[in-house]
């Protein structure tokens, strides 16, 4: 079955859910915001600052198979730009929708790999803090950028783009290398410094 713990990430996520449990047809709106403390690592490019609210509208629903829970989150996400590095903030809202299963409601004979995609409800309450997690990781782009067209930073140089549009470096392909010395104008490799005698240090005639 698949693990249901709160991620470290996020607050606790828990709703009680002892009213509903064998109520076909019952059902409970659930709201709540939370702080998010700041996390060990960041698990997305993007992720909530610390100290940011975390915002859950929802309802639980009884089925025969177990509880029902769906419903929006919506939070603030900060980061950078993965091209040019600048800093970049959004709001975001995400949408959840999860069957918490009875544990006696799962078939004998389903198979292993089919199982570990059920979702159990474990005790009287239904943990959110899973579904809101990767519903907010699965949101934000792996690849984040401050606009579709950001020239982003200097392959060689690490210059800004965006501040220099002009900015290039000449670039002599390693191959071509030994060959620049052929393109020297004549006379620069053995041009005489100024003042100096030709026939050596000595000066004397043979």
């Amino acid at each position: 079955m698949s693990d249901t713990a709160t991620p470290t990430h996020l607050p606790d996520l828990r709703f009680d859910a002892v009213d509903l449990i064998g109520r076909p047809g019952a059902h409970r709106d659930i709201s709540r915001t939370v702080t998010v403390d700041a996390p060990d690592g960041a698990p997305a490019a993007l992720w909530i600052p610390a100290g940011t609210e975390l915002a859950l509208e929802g309802s639980l629903e009884s089925v025969v198979e177990g509880i029902y829970a769906g419903g929006n989150a919506s939070t603030h996400v900060a980061g950078e730009c993965s091209r040019c590095l600048d800093p970049i903030e959004q709001d975001l809202d995400v949408r959840f929708d999860e069957l918490f299963t009875y544990p006696e409601k799962v078939p004998h004979d389903m198979s292993e790999e089919d199982r570990e995609e059920v979702v159990l409800l474990e005790g009287d309450a239904v943990d959110l803090g899973p579904l809101v997690y990767d519903a907010l990781v699965l949101a934000i782009p792996s690849r984040p950028l401050c606009r579709p067209d950001c020239p982003g930073l200097c392959a060689q140089c690490g210059a800004r783009l965006e501040d220099d549009p002009d900015h290039h470096h000449d670039v002599i392909d390693d191959r071509f290398a030994a060959l620049a010395s052929f393109f020297e104008e004549p006379g620069t490799e053995d041009q005489e410094v100024p003042g100096s005698d030709p026939r050596g240090a000595s000066g004397s005639d043979r």
